[in-house]
């Protein structure tokens, strides 16, 4: 199977996920290397509300549906992504996503992840950042609500 587009091509993708927003594009270099492509065929399930989750996946091409325990649905397509929680913290999926169409995605896994930032610690630092102001945003729209 050939490589998608090119490395510049992904960490360009890669900048549109908040949780790398802060990554210098060599950063993001050093986690797209991470990164395995995979194909999926339609109607493929690649996540289960509630089960372990360990892995980001990015999509290059095709659509993917979300579905919540709340009875939420949602459309996801190429550039988007799901599972940035579970690559974090290796808990439990908020949603499931099954494939509507075929796919071919970025996989970026937890171990390989973890095994990066031990070895970068800049980089922990800008995801620890961004990570603590998209807390402390959800916290004041919470606030602003209760």
């Amino acid at each position: 199977m050939p490589l998608w587009r090119s490395a510049s091509a992904k960490v360009k993708l890669l900048q549109g996920i908040p949780l790398f927003e802060d990554l210098s594009p060599r950063q993001l270099g050093q986690i797209a290397r991470l990164a395995e492509e995979v194909e999926v065929a339609a109607n493929k399930r690649l996540t289960v509300a509630g089960e372990t989750g360990r892995e980001l996946f990015v999509i290059l091409e095709g659509t993917a549906l979300v579905s919540t325990p709340q009875g939420r649905t949602e459309q996801l397509g190429a550039g988007q992504f799901f599972g940035e929680m579970s690559l974090i913290d290796g808990g439990p999926r908020s949603a499931t996503v099954e494939a509507s169409t075929p796919m071919h995605l970025l996989v970026i896994g937890h171990r390989e992840f973890w095994a990066l930032l031990a070895d970068a610690p800049l980089i922990t630092k800008q995801i620890m950042r961004t990570l603590s102001r998209r807390l402390r945003k959800a916290d004041a729209a919470f606030s602003a609500y209760s």
